[in-house]
Formats: structure tokens, sequence, C-alpha cells
């Protein structure tokens, strides 16, 4: 029993001891983003990120063709060695439809894009599976606003 009692007591002594010995957490305050060097982004910029965000998930689910919701009602469509032209929402998901019928997305994500200005924009590399071989292309893709939301107005495949 004594023994009992005296871990028990060297344990609790041990974790208080460590607790002692942490430093205090620091909450950074959402005003102080700017005084560490972070820009903060205005509602605009959250709104095109947000939705690039969505497009990236959507390519690499194939998921992005299910609904002509994200495209404009006419957006330039370019697809090296494929369509190209402007489209309608609903033709624009045929031809994405047609071009990653063969295709499976492996990896992607933007790796430059510009969320400012009347059209903002975003380009990356898209690694996908063809026929067996894994090939890569570059996707370029541009915004506009319309009817209070964002939306794909040109989707470039090269």
């Amino acid at each position: 029993m004594k023994l009992l009692l005296a871990t028990l007591l060297l344990f609790v002594a041990i974790e208080s001891s460590a607790q002692v010995r942490l430093p205090p957490q620091r909450r950074m305050k959402r005003d102080s983003l700017i005084e560490h060097g972070l820009p903060r982004l205005d509602p605009r910029q959250v709104a095109v990120r947000s939705f690039l965000g969505q497009i990236e998930h959507g390519i690499i689910t194939s998921s992005l063709t299910s609904s002509s919701a994200h495209f404009a009602s006419q957006v330039l469509v370019n697809i090296s060695g494929g369509e190209s032209g402007y489209f309608s929402s609903n033709q624009v998901l045929s031809v994405l439809q047609n071009y990653f019928s063969g295709r499976k997305p492996v990896v992607f994500h933007f790796s430059r894009f510009n969320d400012q200005g009347s059209a903002p924009y975003a380009t990356g590399r898209l690694t996908f599976v063809n026929k067996g071989s894994q090939e890569s292309a570059q996707i370029y893709v541009s915004l506009e606003h319309r009817d209070s939301r964002w939306v794909i107005s040109q989707f470039n495949i090269y």
C-alpha cells in the first residue's frame, strides 16, 4: 500500500513539474497579422482563393465536370491537340468530360495565381495516367464575376 501511495505521489510530482516548465501559449490577435508580415486578404481575394480551391479539388477528383454552375455562359477553351473555341457551359462539360475520360488525375495544384483585378487567374501542373503511362499538362484557368459569384471564363490545357 505504501509503495502504491509513493508511486502515485511521485507521478503527481513529475506531472505537475512538467506542466510548470511549459512556456505559456500565445495567441496571435487577428489584427496583428500585418505586424508579423502576413498580408491581410480582402473578402474578394478570399472568395477567389476559395473558388480556386474548389476548382483544384474538382480537377483532382474529376468532379469539376459534373456541374455547369462553375462555368460562365460562354467559356474560351483551348486544349492542346483537341478542342478550341468558345463553348456554352454545358458544352464545356462535354469537352472536359471527353478529355478526362481516358486520363486519371493523380496530382494537381495551382502553383501560380493572381487573385486581384477584374479577371483573376491561376495555373498549375496536372499529372495524370493515360493508357498506363504517367503524363502531365499545364492547366490555366481565368475567372470572371457574374451574378454575384465567380465562374470560369477560360480553361486551357497545354
